[in-house]
């Protein structure tokens, strides 16, 4: 993040307003739901009860938003799925832009012939710290056991 790039909260918060100005009353309400769920791990912390939560963790709670919905899509009926997946497209917008697998295995092949280490773990490791949002735990550890078997 730039330091001219507002942070998830504050593009939250911009986009309320936006959505009250223009009178967008179901993306409003997703958005005010996006706010709660970082409001609401604010307030639920156990050890730092109301510590304002980091660019990162407003990501990943954002993202475990995303996560829910997308594994509890197909458990309800059609019509109401379609409001589902538009709701999923709006929390999208806040997330990063997600690699595709052609970025995630230039990406592996990258750090491969930058070190000597090919341990699974270790390599997990690193790449779930530069890629972090980007791509799906599931997603990586399947290519770069691709990339690890002879």
């Amino acid at each position: 993040m730039t330091v001219d790039t507002p942070g998830t909260r504050q593009r939250l918060m911009d986009d309320m307003k936006n959505c009250m100005k223009a009178g967008d009353k179901g993306r409003l309400a997703v958005v005010r739901m996006l706010i709660t769920e970082v409001k609401n791990a604010e307030i639920n912390d156990t050890k730092q009860p109301g510590r304002e939560r980091t660019e990162d963790e407003c990501l990943e709670i954002l993202a475990a938003y995303h996560k829910a919905i997308a594994k509890t899509i197909g458990e309800f009926p059609p019509d109401r799925q379609i409001a589902l997946r538009a709701e999923m497209a709006i929390v999208e917008e806040f997330l990063p832009k997600q690699l595709d697998a052609s970025a995630v295995q230039e990406r592996i092949r990258a750090l491969l012939e930058s070190t000597p280490e090919r341990q699974f773990g270790p390599l997990m490791k690193i790449l779930q710290a530069e890629l972090k949002g980007q791509v799906s735990g599931q997603a990586l550890s399947t290519a770069l056991k691709a990339a690890l078997t002879p």
